[in-house]
């Protein structure tokens, strides 16, 4: 069985054996010095579990040569849907369509982008915008219990060979965090991981659904080149709770044309402004309160955007319920493209999240110029900066809405210094250059390592050579 799941870890997708040495080598190696191979082409070894190259094969190289770094691949499997834009893929989460920003960003700076998705029936290696998608594997694939190792595990490392990128990245808190990392390890190529959620509700064990994502995430944490926060506050709990330091690299967002029109009108329903929400039907973000506040608060109204990504009792309640207000608008997932006249309509953004790292609609609503009204205050931006209310408990809330059509000067006040900051601190200018000086210093650390390896085993090797004369 063991060396089973060792041969596993070099077939591609389920499909022939394939060597180590199919994955092109990190840019930085000079392809015409041999690394254990005679005809000079770069070999690497063919188990999950082993290093590089042996001391013995490493002491009669040259060094390899070094240059910058050229590529960088996001392994983000659920992001096709944000990337194509494909109706039928349902799946349209925060943290993906960041990492579509982040990519654009950083091809606008000359670098080559990639991406590691899920096989919807796409080809493999297809372009969108410049971005190259190798498909890993097909969700629900395979006998249960057994789909971890094949075809999610060796789907995934195939795609990630076949990128064959200077520096991965790679965005969330699940077990792909510990394959990526020891795949990148053990191919000396860079690893960023970037924070998408609460730190503090990472650390809970409830946040996790088995010990195995648990023990995969820890080690791929500990085994990064890079962590990545999104907030002060972020960078502060990973330090306080897994001792790790970080580097902060803001989310991005692009003001749109309509924000600059300070004309555009919110649509009032008897005196008051629509209010927006726009999520998850999950039970931790609780799309049930505004079910309850519509209830309550007949003369509001509200605008809901968003559907359950799968099938749940608590999902379909909160539709049922929707669809039985007057004062509830509810028309389903609408792409993201097409959001702009939803928060237009608007007078302010309301967030109901028990947790969030830091939501993208935050900074959408913010750069349309409307206010937030949350439950959350990721990096503390919100009081800060005086761009809403933040509210801990849902009378709170209830009681902000009632009063709010007597105070419209600061709604529309917030709303305009939440456009000035995003345009400050979220541009894609901005963020692009930082994430670029982050990728290119996760390069030069992974760079680093593969030197220090091979000067300790050069070490070794030059060490043992005299007591082997001797004998």
């Amino acid at each position: 069985m063991r060396q089973w799941f060792l041969d596993s870890m070099t077939r591609v997708g389920g499909g022939r054996r394939r060597d180590d040495a199919d994955c092109p080598p990190p840019s930085w190696i000079n392809s015409r010095c041999p690394v254990g191979h005679s005809s000079g082409t770069p070999r690497f070894p063919r188990s999950l579990l082993t290093s590089l190259t042996s001391a013995r094969e490493l002491a009669s190289t040259q060094m390899p040569r070094m240059t910058g770094v050229r590529s960088v691949c996001f392994v983000a499997p659920r992001a096709y849907a944000a990337l194509s834009g494909r109706p039928d893929v349902a799946h349209v989460g925060g943290a993906e369509r960041q990492q579509v920003l982040l990519a654009d960003a950083l091809i606008r700076r000359g670098l080559s982008v990639s991406f590691v998705v899920l096989d919807h029936g796409q080809p493999d290696g297809q372009d969108i915008r410049g971005i190259r998608l190798f498909k890993c594997y097909e969700s629900g694939r395979g006998p249960r219990g057994f789909r971890f190792f094949h075809p999610r595990l060796t789907g995934l490392l195939g795609a990630m060979n076949r990128a064959g990128a200077d520096v991965y990245y790679q965005r969330g808190a699940d077990s792909d965090t510990g394959v990526v990392a020891n795949w990148c390890r053990r191919h000396h190529r860079g690893f960023i991981f970037a924070i998408s959620h609460d730190v503090r509700q990472m650390a809970r064990p409830t946040f996790w659904p088995n010990s195995l994502e648990y023990l995969l995430f820890r080690y791929g944490l500990r085994n990064a080149d890079v962590v990545l926060a999104q907030t002060l506050q972020q960078q502060s709990a990973l330090l306080d709770m897994f001792g790790l330091p970080s580097t902060v690299v803001r989310s991005c967002c692009s003001l749109p044309p309509a924000a600059a029109d300070s004309s555009t009108e919110d649509i009032r329903v008897d005196g008051f402004g629509v209010v927006l929400w726009a999520g998850r039907f999950s039970e931790e973000k609780r799309p049930d309160w505004v079910a309850r506040l519509a209830r309550e608060l007949p003369e509001h109204q509200f605008e809901v955007v968003g559907h359950s990504n799968v099938d749940s009792t608590y999902a379909r309640d909160v539709v049922r319920q929707f669809q039985s207000l007057p004062n509830v608008r509810w028309p389903g997932y609408v792409a993201h493209t097409n959001m702009s006249p939803f928060y237009q309509r608007a007078q302010l953004l309301l967030s109901t999240s028990k947790a969030e790292g830091f939501p993208n609609v935050f900074l959408e609503a913010w750069s349309h110029g409307k206010a937030v009204l949350s439950t959350v205050d990721p990096g503390g931006v919100v009081t800060n900066f005086r761009l809403g209310k933040v509210v801990a408990e849902y009378q709170q809330m209830k009681q902000i809405l009632q009063e709010r059509q007597l105070y419209p000067s600061l709604w529309e006040g917030a709303g305009q210094r939440g456009r000035r900051y995003v345009g400050l601190h979220h541009s894609p200018a901005a963020v692009g250059a930082a994430l670029e000086t982050v990728v290119q210093q996760c390069h030069e650390l992974a760079r680093s390592k593969t030197l220090r390896k091979w000067r300790s085993q050069r070490g070794e090797r030059d060490t043992a050579a005299p007591r082997r004369r001797q004998r």
